[in-house]
C-alpha cells in the first residue's frame, strides 16, 4: 500500500503537495492525522469527492509499503503514522519512506530513502516541478488547488523566503486553468464573531519584547477553548501591527497551550525559536503546544527562546556613514553647490557652534538658484528643525522617519553630536541586497 501523508491540522500547501503527490505515486492513498485547517476545511466541503483523504487511524498501517511524507519531516510531528516509522528502524525493508519538504532541518528529522528538500516558499511548488519535468496534464480544478498551496504559503509571493521558482510554479498553473478568482475566497475567508472578539483582545494586550526594541510583539491570552480559526486570527493580527514579528500565546482551560508566530523578518525566524518549545515551522510562520506550565512560565520560556535564536536586529550604526561632511549657516550657496557636486552628496548637515541646526539638500540649491537666490548663504534655505536618529535605534525606526517625513536622509545623534548620516541610498543598498 502507498500512503501519502503530512503533518497535523494541514493548511493547503499540505493538501496541495499530498494531491500533487499522487500524481507522481498512481494508487496512492492520502492519509491525515489532526484534520485540516478551517479554511482547507471550508474548501473540502467543496471539493471533497474531487480529492478523497482519510483518517490515518483507519487505514491498516502494517500494509504501508511506501510512505511519502510532505510538507515535514520531523518525526514529532507526524504521531499519526509512528506505526510505520517504527517498523522502519526495525525492519528496513518492509517499507520505503520519501520525503518532500522545505523547512529547515531539526534533530527529529525522519531518516528516508529518498528526500527531496529546497528552500523555496512551499513544498507544493517542489512537486509541481516535477509534475513540469515529467510533462504531467492536471486539470484546472488540481491547478487552482495547487495555486492555493503556494499562494497561502508564500503570502502571494510577499513573503521574505519566497523565490523566482515559486512565482514560476504559479504561472504554469495559471497556465494549465487555475482560477485566480477562487483564492481570496478560500484563503482570507470573514472572521466570525469569536474570532473578530479575540483579533481584538490580540491588539489591545500587545507587549514588545524589551530585549528587540518594537521588532517583536508577544500577546498572551487566557482562553476557554481554542477557536478554529486561530491561526487565521493570530495571522490578521499580525497584517494590522507594526510590528516585524508576532508571538501569540493562548493559553486554554484543559492546560495545553498553544503559540503561533509570524515573522517578516530575516532576524525572527519563527521555525527556530518555536523548535525551542517543541514546535516548528519555516522562518515566516510556526506553531508549538506546551502541555505544562502557567501563562506566565509559557510567555518567559518564549522569551528565553526569542534571545537565544534572534539575531540581533540591524540598527543605524550598521548603515550609517561616518565620518560627517558638515557645512555652516553662512557658508555661500555657490560654494555648497561646488561643495557637493565635488563630494557626490546630495545634501548635508548644517552645524554651528558643534550643533546641529539644519539640514541643506541639493534640491535646495538649485530652487534657490531658479529664485535667483544663490548669491545668499545655506542659512536662507537650510531645513529645520531637524528630523534626527540614534545611531542604536533600530533601523525600522528610521525607515519609519524616512517614510512619515518624506526624507532622503536623516543625521544621527549621539546626544548632541553628530556621529554619522544615514541616506536613502543606504536603506535601498541594505533593502535589495542585505
Amino acid at each position: 500500500m502507498k500512503l501519502i501523508t503530512t503533518h497535523e491540522t494541514a493548511d493547503f500547501d499540505a493538501l496541495a503537495s499530498c494531491v500533487a503527490l499522487q500524481k507522481l505515486h498512481l494508487g496512492a492513498e492520502i492519509g491525515v492525522g489532526g484534520g485540516f485547517a478551517p479554511n482547507v476545511h471550508q474548501y473540502l466541503t467543496l471539493h471533497g469527492n474531487r480529492f478523497l483523504t482519510q483518517r490515518c487511524q483507519d487505514v491498516t498501517l502494517s500494509d504501508v509499503d511506501l510512505l511519502v511524507v510532505t510538507d515535514v519531516r520531523r518525526r514529532s510531528r507526524l504521531r499519526h503514522v509512528e506505526q510505520v516509522l517504527e517498523r522502519a528502524i526495525r525492519k528496513p525493508s518492509s517499507v520505503r519512506i520519501v520525503v518532500w519538504d522545505h523547512h529547515p532541518s531539526a534533530p527529529d528529522d525522519l531518516i528516508s530513502d529518498e528526500e527531496h528538500v529546497q528552500p523555496v516558499g512551499a513544498v507544493t511548488t517542489l512537486v509541481v516541478e516535477e509534475l513540469v519535468a515529467r510533462g504531467a496534464d492536471i486539470d484546472r480544478e488540481e491547478a487552482t488547488l495547487f495555486s492555493l498551496g503556494i499562494h497561502e504559503d508564500t503570502g502571494s509571493l510577499a513573503y521574505s523566503r519566497t523565490n523566482s521558482r515559486d512565482a514560476k510554479a504559479l504561472a504554469w498553473l495559471l497556465g494549465h486553468g487555475a482560477r485566480p478568482g477562487l483564492l481570496q475566497r478560500f484563503l482570507r475567508p470573514p472572521l466570525d464573531a469569536i474570532e473578530r472578539s479575540l483579533l481584538i483582545s490580540i491588539l489591545d494586550r500587545m507587549e514588545e519584547v524589551p530585549t528587540f526594541g518594537t521588532r517583536i510583539g508577544v500577546s498572551a491570552h487566557e482562553i476557554d477553548e481554542a477557536p478554529a480559526g486561530l491561526a487565521r486570527v493570530t495571522t490578521e493580527a499580525f497584517r494590522m501591527v507594526p510590528h516585524d514579528a508576532l508571538f501569540c500565546v493562548y493559553r486554554l482551560r484543559n492546560g495545553k497551550t498553544h503559540i503561533i508566530g509570524r515573522s517578516q523578518s530575516d532576524a525572527v525566524m519563527i521555525g527556530d525559536v518555536l523548535g525551542e518549545l517543541g514546535g516548528g515551522g519555516h522562518p515566516g510562520a510556526g506553531s508549538a503546544i506546551v502541555r505544562e506550565g502557567s501563562l506566565a512560565d509559557v510567555v518567559s520560556r518564549l522569551h528565553s527562546a526569542i534571545e537565544k535564536t534572534c539575531r540581533r536586529p540591524e540598527i543605524v550604526r550598521d548603515l550609517m556613514s561616518s565620518p560627517v561632511r558638515t557645512v555652516t549657516p553662512k557658508m555661500p550657496l555657490r560654494e555648497l553647490a561646488h561643495s557637493l557636486h565635488e563630494w557626490g552628496h546630495a545634501g548635508a548637515p548644517v552645524i554651528e557652534a558643534g550643533k546641529l541646526v539644519g539640514m541643506v539638500s541639493r534640491r535646495d540649491v538649485e530652487r534657490a538658484k531658479r529664485d535667483g537666490r544663490d548669491s545668499l548663504t545655506v542659512a536662507s534655505c537650510m531645513a529645520h528643525p531637524v528630523h534626527t536618529v540614534g545611531p542604536d535605534s533600530p533601523l525600522s525606526d528610521a525607515l519609519e522617519q524616512m517614510k512619515a517625513h518624506n526624507i532622503g536622509r536623516l543625521p544621527v545623534l549621539d546626544g548632541t553630536r553628530i556621529v554619522g548620516i544615514l541616506s536613502r541610498d543606504d536603506v535601498l543598498d541594505y533593502l535589495y541586497e542585505g
